[in-house]
């Protein structure tokens, strides 16, 4: 089950210039020259004794130098700014519906989010950039490599008629939906991997028009996967490691990528209270 929405966009880029203050001109020469003696020969003014006052230490004075020292302003533009997504790509209320409706099936084990794919063969992704747009300032969206991001549950935005914005070009993107576990890392036991397959189905079902239904994809199986293989899984008993898991069957990720995995169809026979240890740089994938 895949929904292919277009988009727009636009790239601004700010370039701004230095500005310099330079030190002030030089001093007008004294008026006591004369016409005929060039300024390096005026003799000083005769010295004045100064009336008898209680010595006091004085610090010296700055010179003009060093009392204003030349300035130079830079100014530059970030490249936050050069990339802030400032056009309209979708309707915000209709994904929200629907991301809620996953929400509340799925007990919140299951979130939607959007995948960005580009429409165009000039378009790209990794430099994309998101934002949620209500009657206040924007709010920036994360969103992970390959252009996937989690769709935020907002409702005063969405009673606003809020809608998303991208940093690309008018129909240069196009999104399709994609269901992900929220279960945190290190919240994961057998029972719960069989509960969230079963949550997973649950909201494939509930988002899904019934015309629809025996044509739409369904979650077969979730998986513990990483990019390359020699990973491993590990069931632990409490503190007692019972079993290692490799992770070395081949699938694609979210983004359509190759990674490897161990997989779970909830039929699996382990004690469900045995915990799910997983490898640092694995995720989580539904099937």
């Amino acid at each position: 089950m895949r929904t292919w929405i277009a988009c727009a966009g636009c790239l601004c880029v700010v370039s701004l210039g230095q500005a310099q203050e330079h030190a002030p001109p030089p001093a007008v020469p004294a008026p006591l020259q004369s016409a005929s003696v060039p300024p390096a020969a005026v003799l000083p003014p005769p010295l004045v004794a100064p009336p008898l006052v209680p010595a006091t230490p004085v610090a010296p004075a700055a010179s003009a130098d060093e009392a204003l020292p030349p300035q130079t302003v830079t100014i530059t533009a970030s490249s936050d700014a050069k990339a802030a997504p400032r056009v309209r790509f979708m309707a915000y209320r209709e994904s929200y519906l629907t991301a809620r409706k996953v929400w509340q099936v799925s007990s919140g084990s299951v979130v939607m989010a959007l995948r960005l794919i580009p429409a165009k063969l000039s378009a790209t992704i990794d430099d994309v950039r998101v934002a949620l747009q209500g009657n206040g300032a924007p709010v920036p969206i994360k969103v992970s490599d390959g252009g996937v991001f989690v769709v935020p549950l907002n409702e005063d935005i969405a009673v606003q008629d809020g809608t998303f914005l991208v940093n690309k070009g008018r129909g240069e993107l196009t999104a399709n939906i994609v269901l992900q576990p929220s279960v945190a890392r290190d919240a994961w036991n057998v029972t719960r991997v069989g509960q969230v397959l079963h949550d997973a189905r649950r909201a494939v079902r509930a988002i899904t028009p019934w015309y629809k239904r025996p044509f739409a994809n369904d979650v077969q199986s979730l998986a513990f996967c990483a990019a390359e293989r020699g990973s491993a899984l590990q069931l632990m008993d409490g503190e007692q490691l019972i079993a290692t898991l490799p992770m070395h069957e081949p699938a694609v990720n979210d983004i359509n990528q190759p990674v490897f995995c161990k997989i779970f169809d909830g039929e699996d026979k382990y004690p469900g209270h045995y915990r799910v240890v997983l490898p640092e740089q694995a995720t989580v994938l539904l099937l």
